[in-house]
């Protein structure tokens, strides 16, 4: 289902834009930030599927699997979310020697197609806000901090957009947490960036209100 939204320059095949704004209160700008990630995160979840189950580790290939249905179901993505749910089906149902070899090639042809569409029809990425050199305004930092801890209990996408507008603030603050949290966030692990955010937070003397 192809709709023209404003902030695309083309409608996306496959990708029910209208729909997956709507789950993000029509924050078009972390909508496209998200895309973003999922093309980092899960462009060979197929091939890492088939791995799994090569290696006779079926629980990870319904873990990637659920994944990418979940988050497929988040973006509007009509046509790759059933495939993904009819994978996912298929491996929690079949015996273990046998792998679901139309599905996932179903999903891998899907899952291909959308990235295409993605690659060449997001729209270009606005180079991220640096800090400043020179020292960190701790009250702006603790600030920051608390409004981030908050979205992340929340499970709130939006703490991936405020991670990404503050990256030079917690890269200079943070240097030996900012990477970790980074890549969580990019995973959706909202329960590890929030863990290190605390730790984070605790060593630089920075309570948080669960702390």
């Amino acid at each position: 289902m192809a709709i023209e939204i404003p902030g695309f320059p083309a409608p996306v095949e496959g990708l029910d834009i209208a729909a997956g704004l709507r789950r993000l209160d029509g924050d078009t700008e972390l909508y496209i930030a998200l895309l973003r990630d999922f093309i980092s995160t899960e462009q060979n979840a197929a091939t890492v599927i088939a791995a799994a189950l090569a290696q006779g580790d079926r629980n990870a290939a319904i873990r990637r699997a659920h994944t990418v249905k979940g988050l497929a179901g988040t973006f509007g993505a009509v046509r790759l979310e059933p495939v993904a749910l009819t994978l996912e089906l298929a491996l929690r149902s079949a015996e273990p020697q046998q792998a679901p070899d139309a599905e996932l090639q179903a999903f891998a042809a899907e899952l291909d197609a959308l990235m295409s569409e993605l690659a060449v029809k997001l729209p270009p990425e606005d180079a991220p806000e640096t800090q400043p050199a020179g020292p960190v305004d701790p009250h702006f930092l603790a600030s920051t901090c608390h409004e981030l801890a908050g979205l992340l209990t929340d499970y709130d996408m939006a703490a991936g957009r405020l991670l990404s507008v503050r990256a030079g603030l917690f890269q200079t603050a943070f240097p030996d947490h900012a990477p970790r949290l980074e890549q969580a966030l990019r995973n959706f692990d909202f329960d590890d960036a929030a863990e290190t955010l605390a730790e984070a937070c605790r060593q630089h003397g920075i309570k948080l209100d669960a702390q």
